[in-house]
């Protein structure tokens, strides 16, 4: 990631956006079912291989078709209802100089799994249920197939959610709201949005709406999604090392300290918190 000069007017924290709220509400629509399109026919061709679409590498292969179809809608739509800039329009800008909010964003995680931990101890008083991308990331055994796990949940997911939630999403609040009533409603919509998609992450929802504001937070702090894009990689690349290796150093643990019970269940939870 070189230099990227600022986006131009038009996007964060201005309101006045090029794009109208109908043009945008259809714009966040066609993103989601652009995505959805693709995914579902990369699985249907992976299905028809006779080839399970839920172990490692074919999964992140239907998540890379969704990111893809995602994307395609963004840019098309940029060129046709937009001004034809990505950074205009959503604030897509990377920035080499943000690397360390990869390290933050790290601690951000930590901060939201101690944040959901009480409500997955009064929801599931017996253990946290394992979530179905927890066990296909967790399944990863050779090289390629943990390379493309964290492609899709490090990668390409804190990218495609960033310009959904904070890129769109966030800037249209902005123009009927304050900043921080804007910022409290996109972080309420990027959390609730998991449950519906997998009910067994309803535990994480506290712990998504704090890693939902402080996402905002940087969007509208910075005027673009270089920062948060940065943040939500690290949130995601803390939580799929612990899918992945949780198990090992778990057990490390174990042997050097002999009181770990909740260690495992709590590392495995920490992929609900996941922007994907």
């Amino acid at each position: 990631m070189g230099y990227a000069p600022p986006p131009p007017p038009g996007y964060l924290p201005v309101q006045r956006s090029r794009v109208s709220s109908k043009a945008l509400i259809v714009w966040m629509l066609g993103v989601l079912v652009g995505g959805i399109i693709a995914a579902g026919l990369v699985a249907g061709i992976i299905v028809a291989s006779d080839v399970d679409p839920l172990s490692p590498l074919p999964f992140a292969a239907v998540f890379v078709a969704q990111f893809a179809g995602s994307f395609v809608i963004v840019s098309f739509f940029s060129r046709t209802v937009g001004s034809g800039s990505l950074a205009a329009d959503v604030g897509l800008v990377l920035r080499g100089k943000d690397w360390w909010a990869i390290f933050a964003g790290m601690g951000v995680q930590i901060a939201a799994v101690l944040v959901s931990i009480p409500f997955v101890q009064l929801l599931f008083p017996e253990g946290a249920p394992s979530q179905g991308v927890a066990d296909i990331a967790g399944s990863s055994e050779t090289t390629l197939e943990i390379l493309g796990i964290f492609l899709a949940v490090a990668v390409l997911a804190p990218v495609i959610e960033e310009i959904i939630y904070r890129g769109m999403l966030l800037p249209w609040l902005g123009r009927f709201m304050g900043k921080w009533p804007s910022i409290v409603v996109s972080a309420a919509a990027f959390s609730l949005i998991h449950p519906l998609l997998d009910w067994d992450a309803r535990a994480a929802v506290p712990g998504l709406f704090f890693i939902g504001v402080v996402l905002a937070w940087a969007a509208l702090h910075r005027g673009d999604l270089s920062l948060s894009i940065a943040l939500h990689s690290g949130v995601n690349l803390l939580a799929a090392f612990l899918i992945v290796w949780g198990p090992e150093i778990t057990e490390w643990l174990e042997l050097q300290l002999d009181e770990l019970e909740e260690v495992d269940a709590i590392a495995r939870f920490g992929l609900t918190l996941l922007g994907g």
